[in-house]
């Protein structure tokens, strides 16, 4: 659809609503003001969303009487007229009605796609919740189902003959083309490593995904774990290269273990003050779960403008981001890459105590999943979004909440942080839930940034779907099958699939 095309000086503004509408000059004043600062702010909406957005009376058309509506609205606190859902009938929204006039445009063709631990399908769905294509894997799904542009399918799902049978446990990444035929059904599980959780697609083609790296209980405290009675799992990152049907290269990879630090025995491997250390991980802190899982990385994602991945961390209550620009050489060490830092983290927030610089008091997230980066071209783009779980002490006081950050960075776009302090921010951006309010339980869940500047929430427990605005008023809702770690929208924006 095509805007109309407006002058956007402050002065010409005024005079077009002047002279339009016939409003005083007072008005008009505050109709340019808001007219401009909504512009230069961004407030701006993609308008190939199921709903027109603009056309208030659902004629099909944004047009007078529409107008009409926003003006005589003007000042007001929400309201049909308010249409960004900010809270008032405001400049944004009469810039977002302007930049929508005329006839409204066919619904672009949405998917909402839906994978469950639970069955061996994934389903796209429409914003009926009706089924309008659906995938059968050789066996359940392990986390989410991504969509290429071109339509093609990339699941991860059970590997059940692995050697690392701990929580969504994965190990097979099948992928499907845009007809539904099986191209690629490869086997990302050795003696060495398997896939678990989550995968994210880059656009060279390949995909990168969260691994467990088995070592021993020997290999574990020669590197400084204390008391550890069990072998342990760090957090390996692969990236997946297919090169046949069920063959593949990993053409880059991180460990966690070549960025340990320890400072409970000065003669072993690691040893130094974990507070002089926020790049390196504390092989001490957090609890070694069942049969060895001790990080428990649940979500990945990548930022193709900086190179960096951000990996969420059940057990660390924390996102960590790590450069991808290294070689596979520089991410083993400390120096090398685009940073200049190797595989050491660049940045990590949720808990400080993790890397002794807080205490229990500064802990953001209480079992943390699915972080994101919200991406180029979006309102608070660079920012990272993620589910916070709220599985607080006790069981009186849970709750949780969908928490936006600003990571802060320099001129150069390095991450900033004060000598023998924690990460910044001290607190979100923007959030969405309270005490009282949604639960989604321990276990998974998730929320995407949407091409509208909406927010879709997935709680896993309950199998509840729902949409907010940036006001956080619900907008959208639809019921997901049991055991569904998240649901995630894409969007046919010439020709090609939009989405996370």
């Amino acid at each position: 659809m095509k805007p109309m095309t407006l002058d956007l000086s402050l002065r010409d503004s005024q005079h077009h609503f002047c002279a339009t509408a016939g409003l005083p000059a007072g008005l008009a004043n505050k109709l340019a003001c808001g007219l401009a600062v909504g512009l230069a702010c961004g407030w701006m909406h993609s308008f190939a969303s199921a709903a027109c957005v603009g056309d208030i009376d659902g004629n099909g058309f944004v047009d007078g009487s529409d107008l009409a509506s926003v003006l005589s609205a003007w000042g007001s606190a929400g309201g049909s007229a308010d249409i960004d859902g900010s809270g008032a009938v405001d400049g944004a929204d009469l810039t977002t009605l302007l930049s929508a006039w005329g006839t409204c445009p066919a619904a672009a063709p949405e998917r909402n796609m839906v994978t469950t631990s639970s069955t061996t399908l994934t389903t796209a769905r429409d914003s009926t919740g009706a089924t309008v294509q659906s995938w059968a894997g050789a066996t359940n799904g392990a986390s989410v189902g991504y969509l290429k542009p071109d339509g093609s399918l990339v699941r991860p799902s059970v590997h059940a003959a692995g050697a690392y049978p701990g929580a969504a446990h994965g190990g097979r990444i099948q992928i499907w083309n845009a007809a539904g035929t099986v191209v690629n059904d490869l086997i990302v599980s050795t003696a060495e490593f398997q896939q678990h959780h989550d995968i994210t697609l880059l656009p060279n083609g390949n995909f990168l995904c969260i691994a467990w790296e088995g070592h021993t209980q020997a290999e574990g405290l020669a590197a400084g774990r204390t008391g550890l009675t069990t072998p342990i799992w760090p957090e390996t990152i692969l990236e997946i290269q297919p090169t046949g049907y069920s063959t593949y290269n990993i053409v880059w990879r991180w460990r966690v273990w070549n960025h340990l630090v320890q400072e409970a025995n000065a003669a072993l491997a690691n040893f130094g003050v974990v507070a002089d250390h926020p790049e390196l991980v504390n092989i001490n802190f957090a609890t070694v779960l069942a049969a060895g899982d001790w990080i428990h990385g649940n979500a990945i994602d990548y930022d193709p403008v900086r190179d960096h991945i951000v990996m969420s961390s059940r057990t660390f209550n924390e996102v960590w981001v790590i450069d991808h620009s290294t070689t596979t050489a520089q991410a083993a060490t400390h120096v090398g890459g685009a940073s200049g830092k190797g595989g050491d983290l660049l940045y990590r927030w949720g808990n400080p105590a993790a890397y002794g610089r807080g205490t229990a008091a500064d802990q953001k997230f209480f079992v943390v999943h699915s972080a994101t980066w919200i991406n180029a071209g979006m309102p608070g783009a660079g920012n990272i979004l993620a589910f916070n779980n709220g599985d607080r002490a006790g069981s009186a006081n849970d709750y949780s909440t969908v928490m936006e950050i600003v990571p802060p960075r320099d001129a150069a776009g390095n991450y900033v942080i004060t000598t023998q302090q924690a990460f910044g921010p001290l607190d979100t951006v923007w959030s969405h839930g309270s005490v009282g309010g949604f639960y989604g339980g321990m276990t998974q869940c998730g929320a995407f940034r949407t091409l509208d500047n909406t927010t879709l929430i997935t709680l896993t427990n309950s199998g509840s779907v729902f949409e907010v605005n940036s006001a956080g008023a619900t907008i959208w809702s639809m019921t997901a099958p049991n055991q569904c770690a998240r649901v995630l929208r894409y969007r046919l924006v010439n020709g090609l699939w939009v989405g996370p």
